[in-house]
């Protein structure tokens, strides 16, 4: 399927030749190359969409797809900043930084709408390491909507300002790739050139997990999808790719893309905010569920979804309240960093088998709304 409007038609291209032997051609006869992704071994470029047929054709070519638009899960309800206060500032203090090291050395690459230098994530060390700008090639961090700086936050906030409201993962890294713009959005292609740049400077920066709290809904199933490669490519490259189920439930077949591929970590929201009449912890309504358009069960686990508290991008010494599968994904990320600070060895796969053999079922909830069951958050304290 591709776009009708317009002369141009951004699409990503799979090569069954290398790069190096099909650039010129395609340069020439179709149009700039805007991203080169050799991790996946394909290209992104606007072409004329009276030359795909053409182009499709050429033997060096092995399938084209549609570069399509790519968002943040949504948020329910919206966003509202919230005022923190400190008591007891010195002991509060002494239990934030004395009294764990969770993920420290890990890098949580967040590729979203940026990350803001909160005082959370640079004091009393900055623990942004690195910034990358897909969009306008600033330097330094920030974040024109605030999504990525939230995300960010449930990850690896350490309580600086508030001493009271911290990331599953406080002495992580995070690497903010922003491939979103101000209203949330990107393309396909930015996705895939965050993840080509994370597995190009991983190693630099001990990239063990990515979060992914964006997609795409999916209507059919698709062997080709553009973000389900390049999130299998990252994975097989070692490193754990942590995605949001989506807010689209909660009706079946509704889980985003890349939280389809069984390779990932999908991620559903689970409402720790109110119980049912028996007392248990529901499903987020919101929650996508599975199973996926090929069959697999989907979501993989449930994390806090609710009315979570984190960093404010707005202001740097502030909190915002969010929900969305957006804020379950972190806290998992989070939790997987720690698991990597403990044991560098892990495998991606053997992070996510030690993340749903110690989820907790409930007990009323279907397998494909809440997966292996909730994260096991108090496993994590004692990281």
């Amino acid at each position: 399927m591709y776009l009708n409007d317009g002369e141009m038609t951004p699409v990503i291209i799979y090569l069954k030749c290398t790069i190096n032997e099909i650039r010129d051609c395609i340069i020439e006869n179709y149009g700039q190359i805007k991203y080169e992704l050799p991790f996946i071994n394909a290209v992104s470029v606007e072409i004329p969409k009276e030359k795909i047929d053409k182009l499709a054709k050429n033997n060096m070519i092995g399938s084209i797809s549609e570069d399509a638009i790519v968002s943040k899960t949504p948020i329910f309800p919206e966003a509202r900043s919230v005022r923190a206060t400190c008591e007891n500032f010195e002991e509060d203090m002494e239990r934030i930084f004395g009294s764990t090291e969770r993920g420290k050395g890990v890098g949580v690459a967040v590729i979203d709408t940026g990350v803001a230098p909160h005082y959370d994530l640079i004091k009393p060390n900055n623990r942004i390491t690195a910034f990358k700008d897909l969009l306008a090639n600033k330097e330094m961090p920030y974040d024109d909507d605030g999504h990525g700086t939230h995300v960010a936050g449930i990850i690896a906030g350490n309580g600086y300002t508030s001493c009271k409201y911290t990331g599953t993962a406080p002495c992580a890294n995070i690497i903010a790739i922003k491939a979103l713009d101000d209203s949330g959005n990107g393309t396909e292609s930015d996705i895939l050139a965050a993840l080509q740049w994370i597995v190009n400077n991983g190693s630099l920066y001990n990239i063990r997990v990515i979060n992914l709290s964006l997609g795409i809904k999916v209507e059919s199933p698709s062997d080709a999808d553009p973000l389900v490669k390049g999130a299998n490519a990252a994975v097989q490259c070692g490193y754990s790719v942590v995605t949001a189920a989506g807010n689209n439930g909660p009706g079946r077949f509704t889980i985003n893309s890349p939280g389809i591929s069984p390779m990932v970590i999908t991620v559903g929201a689970a409402d720790m905010t109110r119980c049912d009449e028996d007392g248990e912890i529901t499903v987020a309504r919101f929650s996508s569920r599975g199973p996926t358009f090929s069959g697999d069960a989907k979501p993989d686990l449930l994390a806090p979804g609710v009315e979570v508290y984190s960093l404010d991008g707005k202001n740097l010494k502030g909190y915002a309240v969010q929900s969305g599968t957006s804020m379950a994904a972190p806290v998992v990320s989070g939790v997987a960093a720690c698991l990597y600070a403990i044991n560098p060895c892990l495998t991606p796969a053997q992070v996510k088998k030690i993340l749903l053999r110690d989820a907790l079922p409930l007990s009323k909830e279907d397998r494909n709304a809440q997966g292996c069951g909730l994260l096991n958050y108090k496993m994590f304290l004692n990281l």
